[in-house]
């Protein structure tokens, strides 16, 4: 069983995912996670400590998916989920980039290092992430795509940025 500040970060991003930032209260969080009122402010007593929990879960997530997949699997998973959108929310939101900076800096980083590992340069692996970026807000904002559409577009990508994958 997870433990509760597990079910209260992945309640935030359920909340971010589906109702947007500014819905994003203790007091919505406890409601989603069906704990009782005052746990949420209990574990995490600001708003700050709040969102950095759902990042961070979102990025734990995220690279837990990552493993053993293909870039096509791991959009395929992402597609129309409530934590890509929370993800989306999260580094579109003004307030809540500046709430988040050092936190928000740390962990692109790491999945900066993550892509250059494999595909061989920095630049290539932001060029990577911001094109893998594209694709995901383009399926989520316009609607789901079949998986050989999916593909298409991601050979389109390894033909302008290589990633061994």
């Amino acid at each position: 069983m997870k433990d509760r500040k597990g079910r209260l970060a992945d309640a935030a991003i359920d909340v971010l995912g589906n109702d947007g930032v500014r819905a994003l209260t203790h007091r919505a969080v406890d409601e989603r996670a069906g704990l009782p009122q005052g746990t949420c402010s209990y574990h995490f007593p600001t708003r700050n400590a709040l969102l950095t929990a759902a990042l961070e879960r979102i990025a734990e997530l995220d690279l837990a998916d990552s493993e053993g997949r293909d870039l096509a699997g791991v959009l395929e998973l992402w597609a129309d989920s409530p934590r890509a959108r929370a993800r989306f929310m999260l580094m579109l939101d003004p307030q809540a980039r500046r709430e988040l900076g050092e936190s928000a800096a740390r962990l692109a980083d790491g999945f900066v290092e993550r892509a250059e590992a494999i595909t061989g340069s920095r630049a290539r692996a932001r060029l990577l992430i911001g094109l893998i970026d594209g694709l995901l807000l383009d399926e989520l904002t316009r609607g789901a795509v079949t998986a050989g559409e999916r593909r298409e577009r991601l050979a389109a990508v390894g033909q302008i940025v290589p990633t061994g994958q």
